[in-house]
C-alpha cells in the first residue's frame, strides 16, 4: 500500500452530519455491504415487539402465545387468547369483543368488584381480603402488575367501587357502616361519617350502622347514594362527609325484623332511584322527594332470603330495569307496572351476593356472568350474552381460565369487557376493534430488574445508640455541673414547706407540728418485737383471761422431754 492511501484514511472528506448509504447497517464502516444481510437485519427489527391483533381466518388456531424475554430478569407473562373455535360463533359476529383476552393476577381472593374510569386509562379492583388493587394501562408492561394497593379499611371486604362522570373522584363502600372518598391514585379524600347503632329509628341516625352493600353517582357527580343492611338508603354530598343530605327508610311486610337493602342505583337522567331488598321487594324512589314511601313497589321480585345483587337501568330505555336476584334468575321490568317482570332468564346462578351485570353503551347486548350449579368453581368461567329486550340468551363466552366470574364490566369507549374472578384473575377480552386499555401493554417490553435494591426496613437503631445502653463519656467537673443545670430534673429547686392551711394537694405545717415531733417520739421500731410480747407472758398466766380458763379443768398438762438438752447451755434449754 502506498504512502498516499495510508494517508487518505485519516483526511475528511466531508464536513456537517454523515448520512448512511442505502443498504448500510450502521455500526459498520465498510462500504462493502452484503445486502442480503442488511435485510434480513432489518427486517427482524421492525418485527421485535409486534403482535398483530388481527388474525386471519385461514391462519392456525392459537390458543395461547407466551412471551418470555430472558434478559429482563425473573419476571414473565403470558398473553392468552381465547379459543379460535370461540371466535368464528356468535360472540363475534354480535360485536361482542372476546377474540382475545389477558390475564391481570395479583388479587389472594375473589375479585368482587371491579371499576373502570369513564377515559379507560385506570382500573380499579376490589377483593374480599380488603385489598383494593389500582391498575393503570398507559405505564403497565406485560408482566400486568398494580402500581397500588390501598386498604380502605383493615378486615372490610369491598363490596362497591364507582367513579363519578368525570373520573376525579373514587367512591369505595366496603362491610364498614362509612362510605370513603379517594382520589384516582389511591389517595383517601374523604371518610363520611358513622350513625349511632343504640338509636333503634334509622331517621335519627346521622349514618349507616351496618355494613354498606351498594353504592352509585348522581349524573352529575355531585352527590352520591349508599345502601346498607340497617335498611336505609342515604344520598351525600361529597362536600360535606359529616352530614348527610336525606334518609331513605325501607320496610318489609314480615314482623320482628330489619330489611336490608342490598342494591342501589339510580336512573340515566337522575330522577328515580331504584332499590333491592332481602326479601325480594323491589322499590322506587323519586331522587328529590318526598321519602314516605315509594313511587312503585314490589314485594315479591325475587324469592325471599336471598339478597338481590344487582339492579341497573336499560341504557336508551328509562322505562326498563333489570334485576339479578340470589334465586339463580334474572328478571327484567317496566317501571310503570311492575306487578310482574317482562322476562326473566332462569338457570344463571351467581358466584357470591357482589354479583353484578353489564350493558354496552348502546342497551344492546347484557352479559351476565355464569357461575358453576355446586359448590366447586368451574374450570372455564363463563359469562351469557343476553338479549336486553326480551332476556334470551345470544351467546355463552368461554373464557379458558379456572373460577366463576363474580363482576363484570364492558367500557364502551374502549370496547373492552374486565371480568373478576373467584381466584383473583382479572380477565380483560377485547378484539381488533379495541382501542387503547390492554392492548398499550401487550407491545411493552418487561422492565428489567433492578440490581440494587433500596432498602425498606426504615431507621435502624443499634443498641448503644439508645440513652439505656449508652455510655457516658468522661467530662470536666465544670462541665458536668453545667449539663446538671440543663437538665429539668436534677436543678429542680426543692419545693418549700406550704405554712397554714394545705392547698393544692399540699398538707400544710406550723410551727407547733415540729415542736411536738421532737417531743413526742414514736418509739415503737426501736422496740423488739420479742421482747414485748414476753413482758405480758407472767401476766397471762397468772391471771387468764380468755381462752386459758374455758380449757383449765380439761387440758392436759404439757410434759416436755428435756433428756436431749442435757448438754445444752441454760440460756438455750430456757428458750
Amino acid at each position: 500500500m502506498a504512502l498516499s492511501d495510508e494517508l487518505n484514511k485519516y483526511i475528511p472528506k466531508g464536513f456537517g452530519k454523515k448520512k448512511n448509504k442505502k443498504g448500510a447497517i450502521p455500526g459498520y464502516t465498510d462500504n462493502k455491504v452484503d445486502t442480503a444481510r442488511c435485510s434480513a437485519i432489518t427486517a427482524k427489527k421492525d418485527t421485535r415487539d409486534k403482535i398483530d391483533y388481527n388474525v386471519s381466518e385461514t391462519s392456525t388456531p392459537v390458543d395461547a402465545i407466551s412471551i418470555n424475554n430472558t434478559n429482563d430478569g425473573d419476571k414473565q407473562s403470558t398473553l392468552e387468547y381465547v379459543d379460535k373455535e370461540d371466535t368464528t360463533n356468535d360472540a363475534a359476529t354480535i360485536g361482542v369483543p372476546v377474540n382475545y383476552h389477558i390475564a391481570m393476577k395479583g388479587h389472594k381472593k375473589a375479585v368482587s368488584v371491579i371499576a373502570w374510569d369513564p377515559s379507560g386509562d385506570e382500573l380499579v379492583s376490589g377483593e374480599h381480603g380488603a385489598n383494593m388493587m389500582l391498575w393503570s394501562f398507559p405505564t403497565m408492561d406485560r408482566s400486568f402488575q398494580s402500581y397500588r394497593t390501598v386498604v380502605p379499611f383493615e378486615g372490610q371486604q369491598i363490596h362497591a367501587l364507582k367513579y363519578n362522570s368525570t373520573g376525579d373522584l373514587l367512591l369505595c363502600a366496603t362491610g364498614d357502616p362509612r362510605p370513603k372518598l379517594f382520589m384516582p391514585d389511591g389517595r383517601s379524600v374523604s371518610e363520611f361519617k358513622r350513625g349511632d347503632m343504640y338509636v333503634m329509628d334509622m331517621r335519627r341516625t346521622t349514618g349507616h350502622v351496618a355494613a354498606l352493600t351498594s353504592v352509585d353517582w348522581y349524573p352529575d357527580g355531585a352527590k352520591f347514594v349508599t345502601a346498607g343492611a340497617d335498611s336505609t338508603l342515604r344520598i351525600w354530598d361529597c362536600e360535606r362527609p359529616q352530614a348527610q343530605l336525606q334518609v331513605i327508610v325501607a320496610k318489609t311486610k314480615t314482623r320482628g325484623r330489619r330489611v336490608a337493602v342490598t342494591a342501589c342505583t339510580y336512573s340515566v337522567d337522575g330522577r328515580t332511584i331504584a332499590s333491592a331488598q332481602d326479601d325480594g321487594g323491589l322499590s322506587l324512589w323519586p331522587s328529590s322527594g318526598p321519602f314516605i314511601r315509594p313511587t312503585q313497589h314490589t314485594a315479591n321480585a325475587h324469592l325471599p332470603d336471598t339478597e338481590t345483587s344487582a339492579v341497573e337501568f336499560v341504557p336508551g330505555n328509562v322505562n326498563h330495569l333489570v334485576t339479578r336476584g340470589g334465586d339463580d334468575t334474572v328478571k327484567l321490568w317496566d317501571v310503570r307496572k311492575m306487578a310482574t317482570p317482562l322476562a326473566t332468564k332462569d338457570c344463571l346462578p351467581s358466584a357470591g351476593p357482589e354479583a353484578n351485570l353489564a350493558f354496552d353503551s348502546e342497551g344492546k347486548h347484557l352479559l351476565v356472568g355464569a357461575a358453576s350449579a355446586g359448590s366447586t368453581p368451574s374450570h372455564n368461567a363463563s359469562i351469557a350474552v343476553l338479549d336486553p329486550t326480551n332476556l334470551t340468551e345470544q351467546h355463552r363466552i368461554n373464557i379458558p381460565l379456572p373460577g366463576d366470574v363474580l363482576s363484570i364490566t364492558w367500557h364502551s369507549r374502549l370496547n373492552q369487557i374486565a371480568a373478576g374472578l373467584t381466584t383473583g384473575t382479572i380477565a380483560v377480552m377485547y378484539d381488533a376493534t379495541s382501542t387503547r386499555g390492554a392492548k398499550l401493554c401487550i407491545d411493552k417490553r418487561l422492565q428489567p430488574r433492578q440490581t440494587s435494591e433500596s432498602s425498606s426496613v426504615g431507621q435502624i437503631i443499634t443498641p448503644h445508640a439508645l440513652p439505656l445502653f449508652r455510655e457516658e463519656k468522661p467530662m470536666m467537673a465544670k462541665r458536668r455541673r453545667d449539663k446538671a443545670r440543663e437538665d429539668p430534673i436534677i436543678s429542680q429547686k426543692p419545693k418549700i414547706p406550704t405554712n397554714g392551711h394545705g392547698k393544692g394537694g399540699v398538707i400544710g405545717v406550723n410551727e407547733t407540728q415540729h415542736i411536738m415531733k421532737s417531743i413526742m417520739k414514736d418509739t415503737v421500731r426501736d422496740d423488739d418485737p420479742r421482747e414485748a410480747l414476753l413482758r405480758y407472758a407472767a401476766v397471762a398466766e397468772s391471771d387468764p383471761v380468755f381462752i386459758s380458763p374455758s380449757y383449765k379443768d380439761t387440758q392436759d398438762k404439757p410434759l416436755f422431754d428435756d433428756t436431749g438438752m442435757a448438754d445444752e447451755p441454760e440460756m438455750k434449754r430456757r428458750k
